[in-house]
């Protein structure tokens, strides 16, 4: 059986909803893995470099219960990542992305293993759906691919409190969890045919990065699937989903 990539929004849209309809698990942030399994981050290969195309102009250094947060290389870098959203370039968030190996058991019940028999190992690059257990593991040319589709399909000519629905980076975030230096969260939304379980919906995708030696490693990605999901990572008001945000230039 092959293995299991990453869940389309689609098929996350209804976990999501499945989840909600009953017992609501509490959000996960880093990937929840399935029981047991043997993990291995593996970082690709720093990608050439992309032409910064224009500068943010930065606010006040954003602070933190735990202090001042460095965020004006990333607000650099995410002028990159603006551009490759309105390019539709998946490689170049594939091309940064920091791979998991996971060794199945052939007894998990959530996760990229379930219905995987003992000994398949799956890499690729992790991601989750927030407010669901919903998770997967893309190769990156299956990241690539899932990720164009999700650009391809925005719809411009919907709007809705936080602007039409064509796909944009919505604002930047920190969050302490992790290394040292934490993560910073570049927020993207679209709004979104999603199938006749779930219509249209407003979604956000949350790409997180860690500063490497070189260059900025995209170590995973979290995927807000439904219109109330996506208001956490929007509206600059969830504790539990970062410690610092901002409203990317622009943006309504």
């Amino acid at each position: 059986m092959r293995a299991l990539s990453l869940l389309s929004s689609a098929a996350l849209s209804a976990a999501v909803l499945t989840a909600c309809d009953g017992a609501v698990t509490e959000p996960p942030f880093l990937l929840q893995s399935s029981p047991t399994p043997t993990e291995e981050a593996t970082a690709t290969a720093a990608p050439t470099p992309t032409a910064v195309l224009a500068s943010t102009v930065a606010p006040d250094t954003p602070t933190t219960a735990s202090g001042a947060v460095d965020i004006d290389d990333f607000r650099t870098f995410a002028t990159s990542i603006d551009g490759a959203l309105t390019a539709s370039d998946g490689a170049f968030f594939a091309d940064r992305g920091v791979q998991m190996e996971m060794t199945c058991t052939g007894v998990e019940q959530l996760g990229p293993c379930v219905e995987q028999p003992a000994g398949t190992v799956l890499r690729g690059i992790p991601g989750v759906a927030w407010h669901s257990d919903a998770s997967g593991i893309s190769p990156p040319d299956k990241y690539v691919a899932m990720l164009q589709e999700w650009l391809a399909t925005a719809r411009p000519d919907l709007s809705d409190n936080y602007g039409d629905g064509a796909v944009r980076l919505f604002a930047l975030a920190h969050s302490s969890g992790g290394d040292a230096d934490g993560e910073f969260l570049a927020i993207a939304t679209v709004i979104r045919y999603t199938g006749p379980a779930t219509e249209i919906q407003r979604q956000a995708r949350i790409f997180r990065f860690v500063r490497g030696k070189e260059s900025w490693a995209l170590r995973g990605e979290i995927l807000a699937a439904v219109s109330f999901t996506a208001d956490d990572w929007l509206s600059g008001e969830c504790s539990e989903c970062y410690d610092y945000w901002e409203r990317w230039e622009g943006t309504p």
